[in-house]
């Protein structure tokens, strides 16, 4: 039997309404938000930034490079680079937060690639 992304939504939507309990509740309605689509919303709710120790946004130029130093808003770990470990910060090397615009992007176009080679 082949099941569409709906139909298994429709499935779980209609089991989390029938079942009482609230765990069960709980589970259908992470299974459902596994199964739909990846929206730059979802993106942005993960994001992180780069903050300084005055809790200020550090900036990060065209090549993702922070200016200055930098601790992640999102699991606070310092990004750390250095001429032997070079580090870029559109992504977090810790958590894996995307970090910058272009990181969302970046993240959004793994998700598109992936859905479309799932549908092959």
């Amino acid at each position: 039997m082949n099941m569409t992304r709906e139909e298994a939504i429709t499935i779980l939507q209609h089991l989390a309404e029938i079942i009482p309990s609230g765990d069960y509740q709980e589970t259908f309605k992470m299974a459902v938000s596994a199964l739909r689509p990846i929206t730059r919303e979802r993106v942005e709710k993960i994001r992180g930034e780069w903050i300084d120790i005055d809790g200020e946004t550090v900036p990060v130029d065209k090549y993702g490079q922070t200016l200055g130093w930098a601790e992640c808003s999102a699991c606070g770990q310092y990004l750390t680079a250095s001429d032997e470990y070079p580090c870029t910060g559109h992504f977090c090397p810790n958590c894996g937060a995307p970090m910058t615009d272009e990181a969302v992007e970046m993240v959004m176009e793994r998700w598109k690639e992936a859905l479309q080679n799932e549908i092959r």
